[in-house]
């Protein structure tokens, strides 16, 4: 200000007499004034910035969503790195080189934190909407067993597991959808372009056309007159993004989450691949912490909130909940249904012999390779299937079409 009376606050980091990473703030008139006090104190100044209100402030921390395939890379190469001797935070930078500019952005955010002086896990905890409960887990507790290279490739692996399957399922569906397009669109050009030049070609034949003629032709005015087809497309349009935005807000809603997961479970072949799916994803994910030296307790409170299904969510929080209250592993997950009884009988021999991170992890290998054989049976019913769908579509307009012309045929 003009009166020389404003005094702003700072954010600084600067290097002591002993090489240590200092951070902080202080009021100063000016950003040169900050800096100069800085100078007669500490040896280095790094970075000396006016701090912004907290909405500000805020706005500026706000993670960047990240591919989760780019993040297992990223995060394969930082557990190299350190496994390699190199400090955390120039790992950290040494990822923020990649491909994936919102990531880099991210880890660098991360770097400035860690050389702020905070831990890993802390700082990552910064960045919510890219590391998740299990990630931070998973840092902190290889941070506190001094072993953060090994919580670093498990996360690794745990990532590209999730990849694979994800790629697995899309694979699964691309052909079918890809079918389902070309058959749609087949559709609408007859329907839009071909079946209007036909339709004076048959009502000028003065003689009663066949029933699959006139269903098709009804179809294609109806489709064809505005308004029908102008308030059928806007509400289509409209349920979808209905649709899609409750989809998106589920967590918001755990009750209606409840019921829509409940539902899907119960939908034929469908349902008991997402049971099986998600029962893969929370076992491997159980094995991955526990042999990170994360307790039972805290693993199951990572694992509710990773389960994608609010379901399998409910049973494993009761499951722990019956586990505080001095259950056995076997008798908290039995009562609950969480896992189906041959699962259960191998967690009690995991139990009973102290293997059970190891038994966790070959039953999830188990559910994992019984979902890729289903996903497999998937493709191969659903692509017949799509097929002959479009099939009777198409062969139904054939001879809608042609019928009229071989019964005037039958007439001459």
């Amino acid at each position: 200000m003009a009166n020389g009376s404003y005094v702003a606050s700072f954010i600084f980091k600067v290097i002591d007499e002993r090489d240590q990473v200092v951070s902080g703030t202080l009021s100063a008139p000016n950003a040169q004034a900050a800096q100069e006090r800085l100078r007669a104190v500490y040896k280095n100044v790094l970075v000396v910035e006016e701090q912004k209100s907290s909405a500000t402030a805020n706005a500026l921390k706000r993670s960047p969503r990240v591919k989760i395939d780019s993040l297992a890379v990223y995060c394969r190469q930082l557990a190299v790195m350190v496994n390699a001797g190199i400090a955390v935070n120039r790992a950290l930078r040494f990822c923020s080189r990649g491909e994936d500019h919102n990531l880099n952005l991210v880890m660098n955010r991360v770097a400035e934190e860690v050389e702020g002086g905070k831990s890993v896990s802390q700082a990552l905890g910064e960045q919510p909407r890219v590391f998740g409960n299990i990630f931070i887990a998973l840092v902190k507790a290889g941070e506190t067993s001094g072993n953060l290279d090994i919580a670093l490739k498990k996360l690794a692996d745990l990532l590209e597991k999730t990849v694979g399957m994800q790629k697995k399922v899309q694979s699964t569906l691309a052909y079918p959808a890809v079918i389902f397009v070309v058959a749609v669109c087949v559709v609408a050009f007859f329907t839009f372009y071909i079946m209007p030049q036909m339709i004076p070609i048959f009502e000028s034949m003065n003689t009663t056309l066949p029933l699959p003629t006139r269903i098709m032709m009804w179809i294609a005015s109806t489709l064809r007159n505005p308004w029908v087809s102008g308030p059928l497309a806007v509400g289509t349009v409209l349920g979808s993004i209905m649709l899609f935005n409750l989809y998106q807000n589920l967590d918001k809603t755990p009750e209606i989450r409840y019921y829509v997961d409940q539902y899907l479970l119960r939908i034929p072949v469908v349902g008991p691949l997402f049971r099986m799916a998600t029962q893969a994803r929370v076992l491997f994910t159980m094995a991955t912490l526990l042999d990170s030296g994360v307790s039972l307790a805290e693993t199951l409170l990572v694992v509710e909130k990773v389960a994608n299904n609010e379901v399998y969510s409910r049973r494993i929080r009761w499951s722990r909940e019956s586990l505080l209250q001095g259950s056995s592993v076997f008798a908290a997950f039995e009562s609950h249904e969480v896992f189906s009884a041959m699962a259960l009988h191998m967690i009690k021999v995991g139990e009973e012999t102290g293997t059970l991170a190891e038994m966790v992890r070959r039953i999830g290998q188990m559910y994992e390779e019984d979902v890729e054989h289903q996903l497999d049976q998937l493709s191969s019913l659903i692509e017949p299937l799509i097929m002959a769908v479009m099939g009777l579509v198409v062969g139904f307009i054939t001879v809608a079409s042609f019928l009229p012309m071989v019964q005037l045929l039958n007439n001459l």
